[in-house]
């Protein structure tokens, strides 16, 4: 059984790599793909144990990407710019693609911009400004954190916040495996972001916690790296948000402003390639936020999956969300594009 669940699944996976690829050498109008990334890993990084699956493409992958998208004649071009040009009527290629990478990480520099360098791709990082120049990370990486320490005591009472979170996990003496830890990372998002951090600034850690001293702390870029990259007009920056904040759990119009028009006015002032494109966290969209952002920038990310023809509202900008689980090869990769577009 499991031998024919094997090959039935090879040749859907094979029909749908097919299919996408297909619909990219076929395309005739304008039409912008948009990639999306988080973190970049070696293979044998130690943070991997310690991040969400689906959020981490080793650079050996994203250079396969790469590969595959200069092999079907498409064009890498800044988000922006394709913007720019659709807006003045230019002449567009029939497939252009867009790079961009979400939250800030340091690995970004670290691993991702070695391989986009020495391809010559432009991307466009967004960034959560109030990290910057800090130690700090976000909270699902700090659960997992907490939740796969050496010694974790889940009832003990600094604990007691999570117990309804924890499920089936609740009485565990032992750490969670990562995608136990994941499965508490998407009960948690029913709390507001805010109300996650001072719940674990108030739970400390137990004896054996990683203190991540790895090449990879600081785990968010600092301002000389953003400058660095910004300096070849290779990458270029966009908003999303101060603190990384869903915006559907902001109660009041200043805190989405603190979040929405703070972060590009944190841009302005870092004096990078920044570009006026916001990025919605966790792809959180209110109507209240998507009036702020349409008058405080001229486009916006989703999380919606998809390509963008010319017609595309630029509020609206879908994406694929790329990570070794979905795209390690050549196949999953337009597999993930084909499923996405059937």
């Amino acid at each position: 059984m499991a031998t024919f669940r094997s090959f039935i699944k090879f040749w859907a996976l094979s029909a749908f790599a097919a299919y996408g690829w297909l619909r990219l050498k076929l395309v005739r109008s304008p039409t912008l793909i948009i990639l999306t990334y988080h973190r970049v890993l070696p293979a044998n990084a130690g943070v991997r144990e310690l991040e969400q699956p689906g959020m981490i493409i080793s650079p050996g992958n994203l250079q396969k990407h790469i590969k595959l998208i200069q092999a079907l004649g498409a064009a890498p071009t800044h988000l922006d710019e394709w913007l720019r040009k659709r807006k003045n009527g230019d002449t567009l290629p029939a497939l252009s693609v867009a790079f961009t990478f979400d939250d800030g990480w340091r690995d970004n520099y670290l691993h991702g911009y070695p391989v986009l360098r020495k391809e010559g791709i432009p991307a466009t990082i967004f960034l959560v400004t109030g990290m910057i120049d800090t130690n700090d990370t976000f909270w699902p990486e700090q659960v997992i954190e907490l939740l796969r320490a050496p010694g974790i005591n889940l009832s003990d009472p600094k604990l007691d916040w999570l117990q309804p979170f924890l499920g089936s996990f609740s009485d565990r003496t032992t750490p969670l495996s990562l995608l136990e830890a994941d499965e508490v990372i998407n009960r948690l998002k029913n709390l507001d972001d805010a109300t996650i951090i001072r719940d674990l600034k108030n739970s400390a850690p137990p004896p054996g916690a990683s203190d991540r001293q790895t090449n990879e702390t600081p785990a968010i870029l600092q301002s000389n790296e953003l400058k660095e990259m910004s300096g070849n007009d290779l990458i270029k920056y966009g908003a999303h948000t101060r603190n990384h904040f869903r915006l559907n759990r902001l109660n009041s119009k200043q805190a989405m402003e603190e979040q929405i028009v703070g972060c590009q006015a944190d841009l302005d002032v870092m004096q990078i390639n920044n570009v006026p494109i916001f990025c919605y966290p966790n792809g959180d969209i209110t109507e209240g936020g998507e009036q702020l952002v349409a008058s405080s920038y001229q486009a916006a990310c989703t999380t919606k999956t998809g390509w963008n023809k010319a017609n595309r509202n630029e509020f609206d900008l879908h994406r694929f969300n790329l990570h070794d689980g979905n795209s390690s090869s050549t196949r999953t990769l337009l597999a993930t594009i084909g499923r996405s577009l059937a």
